[in-house]
């Protein structure tokens, strides 16, 4: 019996040294027994380097063995039943029911049991204390130990009930894992096959508490032990002598002295430690910086070494894209231009979640065959997805979420567009809750016209059938968990789900992912294994469906697809501790940016980094803390960055993925110390277009982009290779494409007369709102008129239904009222709210499917439309008291039509809220209003660029239907106003009176608008007009109209806008039956049409793109835009209205002529009318 300690720096010969050794060995004597142990994921590579080294290559009396294989192999020896392990995943399950189960004693676990991941953080809680020998008496213990604070005292004692319950629960049943090793500890001694053997430990870096008894016992039956440990061996190094975790070998160290302190305990021989310090170190014979590297790395103080670009570099991206790009083109070259191998290159990240997609479709896209050493996480396959939206559809009653996510899932139906017209129909409909679900749709909704019920009905039909019998399955409140898995099991049958993953599985193997033709291969099978298990653990318990959920939940945490390489000629793609690497020749250490590499080790887990350090100082032995894991992190670069035999490639990005600013990490500037020769080296200036077609392509594209540089006397290649891929006839097409991409300029053009024509018809048929989207951009006015692109309907309430339901709670309040025989100016307020409650009460049971009733938030957004109704209704008769107009219709449906050429038309349709009127002998004096829920306000500017005709197109109809209904009378225009529903506050200053708080809430509710300027028409709409109205935009000055703080137009200046508005409706017209489609959102400041434009994903409009631009609108003062309108520049005639209106009605010191400019913004301007601007290539318009 005895212990041989190995020693020797990374790449020494340690492991072939003692693989040859005991192949020696094990020919001497074929009767013998050789263990060689490793960790689990190191086995398959010891075996095939045993293999290769042996001389009739086979491994014989050679057992090669983790320590879990090893206990199994002594349990079948001595014909022991083999214990029931209960692995991760069976520990997630029964921990969740568990803690379900005692959440009353739970103090601080109790709220954070349903966290996503909590459990695997008790879970691995369980495992690392099982790891270290710890029992709940241990927890319980602590809980009094000294500086243990009231919060660790309640996690210990949270994690005491867990352990003390999980252990109940396994006694004489299961075991773990962690307590495998237990159970050999305590029959090892029995085994024939462990006494007198040979044993040799490799690859460890350290041992838990269970692995050193468990040696222990080994130092006791065995011949001889073995260990191999990594250390740069100087002269007079002493494996044993004391350190401190700053040692870089201070974890070689303090294992080397354990394994030696349990050989003495258990009377073994220690032999003379074996030391490999030979330089150059075998490994890298021929590579002295790397040797360098070996011997300076993380060792203070150090030598200096002046050379070795070759053998290190230093590389720089711009993002981890281009950093892969590189490695890509780097390794095509090593394998085409130097000899290599695939598998003699590997690839580590310190941040494998972050890069492993990215490298996998840069690997595929360039065709370099690829093993990603991960395994791969299975929480998002389709068939997970499906079993969880299934329960989720039992838990919530059939949801719009949960139905769409089992639809959705590919395994369902593969009916994609039936699904795509039931969600529409859903969401439109708020259909949800099994009786919905379960009862045939008759009514449809308003834009709905093209579905047809029969068809969805079948369809509905269809998929209910399933959902049916799971829901009868699984009814009631306590189920027992086998008989809710068997109906989950009978579900996926019924769906066909295994065969359908299969198909998957074929696709993905034909297009060449063989990864995900793996995890859909074998995922039936693991969730069915899950499914055994979980009735094998809980199968006669009664949960819930929420608690049969979420332990099925915590299942599914821990299942992943363990890959296997495809092919032995692969490049390997890992992280820094778990991926094993062997005979590597050249390594690209990937993302090695600060906080990356090392990893920020600020555990997330049950216990902070403090409380961990408590309960070490109390005598409880856990795994490292986070300091001590940096120190430890240190040895494993150590370890992988002296895995390479000829090149080592460090390369970082200066902008991560996110577009986030980051630095290299100090081991950067660690090797430009110790190599100062090394320099920073740039991506573009390393990568080689010439090693692949693909990389050719990639180049190519990047100086199309530059064309000035395929023309520079330097880029010879680069022209000789764009010419011989364009010569050659596989690819000649796509350096077309490429050359056309990038010249590529958006055109403005259109689709013709024809095209139109077949689109809209001779007719042009909407609303005055559709005019103004053309006028704000064409394109996008085609996708909604023309091709019919709208967003699906949602059942919920959105900003255009609160207006819909301010309209028509105002348009039955006003009707309510004519209907009971009341005055605007008479009511009462009790009469008044008694009436506005009535009328949202109305409306809201009818809108909409009866939304309103739908849930708690609408039934308050119910009561907001009553409260800013009522206040709007409150604002509306005050401004109908202060004058003499009387409110004539409300809603009132009107029309115009406007001539175009070759017998086509405009023909648009609306709705004014609300028509007011005021008649004397011989006029009648219209006033409307339109209600807007927005902050909407009266802008010229918009007007004049077409983007608000809509109450010059209204007041035009409004004025001729009453010259319709009132022959021989005049119908003059007094104002168009937007009111804006709001219900305002401000600010309330010492002192002031309800009324005048009143006073300034009215006056924040005045209308906007344009005003007639005829002072009697103003004093009609606000007879207590002083100086500035509260009702209307007008503000006077010793009897005259401010220009400056008013919006007022003479009666001509009315029928100018008319004919503005009429003719710019016509061009419009004329251009869209032209066929124009043309991508030109319009800019007036800060406002695009782009704003709030729903097909962003669809137009392709990019400023960085020649050819694309925005129609700049000039800045024009009013001044200038109604001089543009006007038709006429007569500066005797006036467009006053103190001058227009007929001289008696008007106070005769008005007219002194002095005066007249006060009275009047400007005057009628003669002259040659101009036509509206064109605008074009996104120059500033007039």
């Amino acid at each position: 019996m005895g212990l041989c300690i190995i020693a020797g720096g990374s790449g020494a010969g340690k492991t072939e040294y003692i693989y040859r050794k005991i192949i020696e060995l094990s020919a001497k004597e074929p009767e013998g027994r050789f263990f060689v142990v490793t960790p689990e994921q190191a086995t398959m590579q010891a075996q095939k380097e045993i293999v290769r080294l042996h001389p009739n290559h086979g491994t014989l009396n050679i057992d090669i063995v983790s320590f879990e294989r090893l206990a199994y192999r002594i349990f079948s020896e001595l014909s022991l039943p083999q214990p029931e392990v209960l692995d991760d995943t069976g520990k997630n399950m029964v921990l969740r029911r568990l803690a379900g189960e005692k959440m009353d004693e739970l103090t601080m676990f109790s709220s954070h049991l349903n966290r996503p991941g909590f459990i695997s953080e008790i879970k691995s809680m369980l495992s690392e204390l099982y790891q270290y020998g710890a029992t709940p008496e241990d927890l319980k213990a602590q809980t009094a130990g000294e500086h243990v604070g009231q919060i660790l005292a309640a996690k210990l004692s949270d994690m005491e009930v867990i352990f003390e319950a999980f252990r109940e629960f396994t006694k004489e049943k299961y075991i773990t894992l962690e307590e495998l090793l237990d159970v050999l500890c305590q029959v090892a001694d029995q085994s024939a096959l462990l006494k007198d053997s040979t044993m040799v430990l490799d690859g460890y870096t350290g041992f838990t508490p269970v692995q050193y008894r468990l040696i222990g016992i080994l130092l006791k039956l065995c011949r001889n032990v073995f260990v191999t440990v990594s250390a740069t061996m100087e002269p007079g190094m002493d494996l044993t002598a004391e350190s401190d975790e700053t040692d870089l070998f201070d974890m070689s160290r303090k294992m080397t002295g354990k394994l030696k302190q349990l050989a003495e305990e258990n009377g073994a021989k220690i032999y003379q430690d074996l030391v490999f310090s030979k330089r150059p170190l075998v490994r890298f014979r021929n590579s002295p910086a790397l040797d360098h590297l070996e011997r300076t790395f993380f060792r203070y103080p150090y030598t200096r070494y002046y050379g070795g670009e070759r053998e290190i570099m230093l590389v720089q991206a711009k993002n981890p894209a281009d950093e892969i790009d590189f490695i890509t083109n780097r390794i095509e070259e090593l394998v085409k231009k130097d000899g290599y191998r695939y598998r003699d290159i590997a690839l580590v990240c310190g941040d494998l979640s972050g890069y492993g997609r990215e490298i996998t479709r840069s690997f595929e896209e360039n065709r370099i065959p690829l093993f990603l050493d991960e395994n791969r996480d299975v929480s998002g396959n389709p068939l997970i997805r499906l079993i969880q939206s299934a329960l989720d559809i039992l838990q919530k009653g059939f949801d719009y979420e949960s139905m769409f996510r089992y639809l959705r899932t590919g395994l369902v139906t593969e009916e994609t567009e039936a699904v795509d017209r039931l969600e529409i129909y859903v969401r439109a409909m708020g259909i949800r809750g099994f009786a919905k679900w379960d009862a045939a749709w008759e009514k449809n909704f308003e834009g709905g016209e093209n579905l047809n019920l029969v068809e969805m009905n079948a369809f509905r039909e269809k998929i209910m059938e399933p959902l049916r019998v799971l829901r009868e399955r699984c009814a009631g409140r306590g189920v027992p968990v086998a008989v809710v898995t068997d109906a989950l099991k009978e579900l996926l049958e019924t769906l066909g789900a295994e065969e359908k993953l299969e198909q998957f599985s074929e696709r993905f193997a034909d297009s060449g992912m063989d990864r995900e033709a793996r995890e859909y291969e074998e995922i039936y099978g693991l969730v069915i294994e899950l499914f055994e298990k979980f009735k094998s653990l809980l199968g006669d318990e009664c949960v819930s469906r929420r608690e049969y959920a979420e332990i099925l939940s915590a299942g599914f945490s821990e299942l992943s697809v363990g890959m296997i390489p495809a092919g032995a000629d692969r490049v390997v793609c890992g992280d820094l501790k778990r991926t094993r690497l062997d005979k590597i020749k050249v390594l690209f250490f990937l993302g090695v940016s600060q906080g990356v590499v090392p990893a920020d080790h600020s555990k997330g887990g049950l216990f902070t980094d403090n409380e961990r350090e408590i309960l070490k100082k109390n005598s409880m032995e856990l795994a490292p803390t986070a300091r001590e894991e940096g120190f430890m992190e240190r040895f494993y670069l150590y370890l992988m960055m002296t895995k390479p035999s000829d090149q080592l490639i460090l390369s970082y990005p200066t902008v991560t993925a996110e577009g986030k600013q980051t630095r290299p990490s100090g081991i950067i500037g660690e090797m430009k110390k110790r190599f100062p020769d090394l320099f920073i080296r740039e991506t573009e200036a390393e990568k080689r277009p010439d090693v692949s077609v693909t990389a050719a392509g990639r180049a190519i594209l990047s100086w199309l982009q530059e064309p000035d540089r395929l023309m520079d006397p330097e880029n010879e290649k680069a022209r000789e290779l764009y010419s011989f891929l364009s010569s050659d006839e596989a690819k000649a097409k796509e350096m077309e494409d490429l050359a056309k991409a990038v010249a590529y300029s958006y055109k403005k053009g259109g689709i013709g007369r024809a095209a139109a024509r077949e689109l809209y018809g001779t007719l042009l048929r909407g609303s005055v709102t559709r005019m103004e989207g053309y006028a704000g951009c064409a394109y996008s006015h085609f996708l909604n008129h023309g091709l019919g692109l709208r967003a699906g309907r949602e059942y919920e309430l959105d900003l255009s239904d609160m207006g819909n339901l301010f309209h028509q709670s105002l348009d039955t309040f006003f009707r309510n009222v004519r209907d009971h025989g009341k005055d605007f100016r008479t009511i009462t307020d009790a009469e008044r709210r008694a009436l506005v409650k009535r009328a949202v009460e109305e409306v809201s049971a009818k809108y909409r499917n009866t939304i309103m009733k739908s849930s708690a938030r609408n039934a308050y957004l119910e009561k907001k439309v009553e409260r800013i109704t009522d206040r709007t209704v409150r604002a509306l008769i005050y401004q109908i008291r202060k004058g003499d107009f009387e409110p004539e219709a409300f809603e009132v449906d009107v029309s115009t039509r406007i001539p175009l050429k070759d017998g086509e038309a405009v023909n648009l349709r609306g709705r004014i809220d609300r028509m007011d009127v005021f008649e004397d002998e011989d006029k009648i004096y219209v006033k409307i209003m339109d209600y807007k829920s927005g902050s909407t306000s009266f802008d010229l500017a918009l007007l004049y660029h077409g983007l608000q005709l809509q109450l010059v197109v209204y007041m035009d109809a409004a004025l001729k239907l009453q010259e319709s209904r009132h022959p021989g009378k005049q119908a003059v225009p007094a104002g168009i106003f937007y009111y804006h529903i709001d219900d305002p506050v401000i600010d309330r200053e010492d002192g002031m009176t309800d009324e005048e708080i009143e006073a300034g809430i009215l006056r924040k509710l005045r209308m906007n608008g344009l005003v007639n300027s005829s002072l009697d028409v103003i004093r009609h709409m606000d007879r207590e007009i002083e100086k500035e109205s509260d009702v209307i935009p007008v503000a006077l000055k010793d009897g005259y109209v401010q220009e400056l703080k008013s919006s007022v137009a003479g009666g001509k200046r009315f029928a100018h806008l008319t004919d503005y508005v009429n003719q710019k409706l016509r061009e419009m017209g004329e251009e869209i039956l032209d066929g124009n489609v043309a991508v030109d959102p319009y800019k007036q400041g800060n406002r695009t049409a782009c704003d709030y434009c729903p097909y962003h994903s669809v137009c392709g409009f990019d400023l960085k793109t020649d050819g694309y631009g925005f129609r700049r609108f000039k800045p024009m003062k009013a001044q200038e835009i109604w001089k543009e309108i006007d038709q006429e520049e007569d500066g005797e005639e006036m467009d006053s209205g103190a001058v227009e209106e007929a001289a008696d009605k008007v106070d005769p010191v008005q007219l002194d002529p002095g005066k007249t400019k006060k009275k009047t913004l400007e005057g009628i301007e003669s002259g040659k009318r101009k036509s509206p601007g064109k605008e074009n290539d996104g120059k500033e318009i007039l």
